[in-house]
């Protein structure tokens, strides 16, 4: 057998873990919209989702805090941003459809929504994010899917965190 080929199937195993990459976002609270904005060392050009999600009307300000209930799954309002080249992600506002409603916002990067480039640097779905805070694995049609998520619970107005406040997106097991 040709060494040099035995030598190429060696270092294609030894791939070196990915280097975690970083998303940090936050948002601003005011009465009839979000503004949401953040730094991030994902590569240009990567598209996030951005979901408000509405928490059921019985749940308590405990339960969202302690993520002990899920939101629903309606998307109350929503955006795409993308990341600019010198890290920033684009500013965007969102609606607060109403303040006396609690949220989920949610930032999220799909990996098979990425652009060919982005694609190559993450992984076409998303082996790259598996070590960075906020992956998420779902497993669908049999292929292992790693995104990218965090969020924030967005109060009613009255309440702690609910009017004015700036708020950091957190991976969802930074309790």
């Amino acid at each position: 057998m040709d060494e040099s080929k035995e030598k190429s199937e060696v270092e294609q195993v030894v791939q070196r873990p990915s280097e975690a990459l970083k998303l940090d976002a936050k948002v601003q609270l005011f009465k009839k919209s979000l503004l949401i904005r953040g730094e991030t060392t994902l590569p240009k050009g990567a598209v996030m989702d951005v979901q408000l999600k509405p928490y059921p009307n019985d749940a308590t300000s405990l339960q969202i805090i302690r993520n002990a209930i899920e939101p629903l799954d309606t998307v109350a309002s929503s955006g795409i941003v993308k990341v600019k080249k010198d890290g920033t992600i684009e500013s965007i506002t969102i609606p607060r459809p109403d303040e006396n409603k609690r949220y989920r916002l949610e930032i999220v990067l799909d990996p098979r929504k990425q652009n060919e480039d982005v694609q190559e640097d993450l992984g076409p779905l998303g082996k790259n994010l598996s070590n960075s805070d906020g992956n998420v694995s779902i497993t669908e049609k049999s292929q292992d899917i790693t995104f990218l998520k965090k969020y924030a619970n967005i109060m009613k107005r009255e309440e702690p965190d609910g009017f004015m406040a700036k708020i950091n997106l957190v991976a969802l097991d930074e309790q």
